[in-house]
């Protein structure tokens, strides 16, 4: 496969050197440039596999980085597990140790974030992320500043990312889903939107790349109701986590506790049933590459080939020398007779 690759590049150097000595005739008509000779079927198959095998192989690659990363975190939510237990059903003298313990543990599954090839690979709720299941969303508000809050005047508030300036009118005596709606389609073009499932707040969402290239604050300038007037201020973002967030957990108090371990088994078992998905799936990469690496070979053009490398093709010598010859089948009954 690599020897037919180079014969290739071979060819297109060549054709390459004599179209850059051709010289075209000072009289007549122009000549066309010769027409590349077009690359063979078989090989055009064989590179069709290799592209193939090579993609499998990088599956198998990203998989072996993720399985890696799933095993570390099923690891470490074990040791946490473990914390856990010692903080609640052991005696004071090693709960401040174990707890200590486990904020160690916390910072190890946060620092989990494998890529491969600048590809992300788990989200930060340790999902794995595919084209079917893309990333979970960010979760967020804005401190201190309610955009969504009624007031009895109009107020206008301009909002400055680096490459756009947005602008809301908020208008009176509107409640806080009618000022969702306002908000809402103004907020998407720079890839925000609102989590319509909370009832009592107004909470943000954004994609990964949104919320990293947010997360810094957004300058805002208002009119003195729900933002000062005068220069802009950058209104920082606050995250809200989810249960399956390790930021989320509570290990403070007692109570707390025992919801942060019911968390945390519910993650780690989540974490084993990725694992167990990962390795059927590495396995079933692992057929498909065999298979394509193994698949049919050209065999009608390897069987036309064979017939000239037997010892004495006497057909296929005779049409040769009637070649060599300039003859045809006529020419050659004639001489017979």
């Amino acid at each position: 496969m690599i020897k037919g690759i180079g014969e290739s590049l071979s060819q297109l150097r060549q054709s390459q050197t004599v179209t850059s000595h051709y010289v075209a005739p000072i009289s007549g008509a122009p000549r066309s440039a010769p027409k590349a000779r077009p690359i063979p079927k078989h090989r055009l198959e064989a590179y069709g596999r290799w592209a193939k095998v090579t993609q499998e192989q990088h599956n198998i690659s990203a998989s072996q980085v993720v399985l890696q990363s799933l095993n570390s975190a099923k690891s470490i939510l074990g040791q946490l597990n473990k914390q856990l237990q010692t903080c609640l059903f052991s005696k004071s003298s090693v709960v401040g140790d174990a707890l200590h313990k486990a904020e160690e543990c916390r910072r190890q599954l946060i620092e989990i974030k494998p890529h491969y090839q600048g590809k992300r690979l788990l989200d930060h709720h340790l999902n794995l992320i595919s084209a079917s299941q893309p990333a979970a969303l960010h979760f967020f508000k804005f401190r201190r500043v309610d955009l969504t809050s009624p007031k009895n005047r109009d107020e206008r508030i301009t909002l400055f990312t680096e490459k756009q300036t947005l602008h809301l009118l908020l208008p009176a005596n509107k409640n806080r889903l009618e000022l969702q709606d306002i908000i809402e389609p103004v907020l998407a073009s720079i890839g925000m939107s609102i989590d319509r499932l909370s009832t009592n707040d107004t909470v943000f969402t954004a994609p990964h790349e949104t919320w990293m290239r947010l997360s810094g604050g957004i300058l805002m300038v208002g009119e003195g109701q729900r933002l000062p007037a005068g220069e802009p201020r950058n209104i920082q973002l606050e995250e809200k986590f989810s249960w399956q967030d390790p930021r989320e957990w509570n290990f403070s108090e007692v109570e707390k506790l025992k919801m942060t371990l019911a968390k945390v088994l519910k993650v780690e078992k989540k974490v084993t049933v990725q694992i167990d998905d990962i390795k059927a799936s590495h396995r079933l990469l692992l057929v498909k590459a065999k298979q394509l690496t193994a698949s049919s070979q050209p065999k009608i053009e390897l069987q036309h080939l064979h017939k000239f490398m037997q010892p004495h093709p006497f057909a296929y010598q005779v049409t040769s020398l009637m070649a060599q010859g300039n003859t045809n089948r006529e020419q050659v009954s004639a001489l017979l007779i």
